[in-house]
């Protein structure tokens, strides 16, 4: 983790523009073909909701302004991001929140999640865990499609943890797609990082 200099920083200028603002957040929803993911994954067994959580994180970590947290009247760069995602608890209607860390091959990460998803028992994750900021907040409407969506959050313009959620996949002309919706802190990033985000993840679910 390291400490940035405001006034050497090339963003600073968009920074202080957008910390103006009481909600300086923008959300996004589009669209990913997720056919290819969805074969690979059936076809070797994995998860696919999983499968989606390493392919978001991997691009996300590839792109270092994605790395940017807000501390006060701080910025602070980390090394890496981790999912924090939501599962069923158990057989109920109820969620859990799980944190994980990414890293290693689809395999790996995929038998991460599912024992962290066995052994922890609470429904969310120990204050200490909740805590960090180095995280990515997913989740998954596996039940409708959507053309838009918001996030429950605090008003709090310092938030520059993303959310990431999708929806249910559709067959449409032969493929697979689903609703793929962002939420970031303008403060930190602008809609060309969204376009890096998502045509990335997208190269990255098309070469499965």
């Amino acid at each position: 983790m390291d400490y940035i200099d405001l006034e050497q920083w090339p963003r600073r200028a968009q920074f202080k523009f957008f910390s103006g603002l009481s909600f300086p957040f923008f959300n996004v929803t589009t669209s990913l073909d997720v056919t290819t993911l969805h074969r690979h994954t059936k076809a070797r067994g994995l998860s696919f909701y999983y499968a989606l959580i390493y392919a978001t994180l991997h691009v996300m970590n590839g792109l270092p302004d994605f790395l940017y947290k807000i501390r006060g009247k701080q910025i602070i760069l980390h090394g890496h991001l981790d999912p924090s995602f939501v599962v069923p608890n158990g057989d109920t209607h109820l969620l859990k929140i799980v944190n994980v860390p990414y890293g290693g091959t689809l395999e790996e990460f995929c038998s991460r999640c599912a024992h962290q998803v066995a052994v922890q028992h609470a429904p969310f994750p120990a204050g200490t865990e909740e805590a960090r900021d180095n995280l990515v907040y997913i989740s998954c409407l596996p039940w409708l499609s959507f053309t838009s969506l918001s996030n429950e959050m605090d008003c709090n313009p310092d938030d520059s943890i993303p959310r990431v959620t999708w929806g249910k996949y559709e067959a449409r002309d032969g493929r697979l797609v689903l609703p793929y919706s962002v939420q970031l802190n303008h403060r930190l990033l602008d809609g060309w990082h969204l376009g890096e985000l998502v045509n990335g993840v997208q190269a990255f679910l098309d070469a499965f």
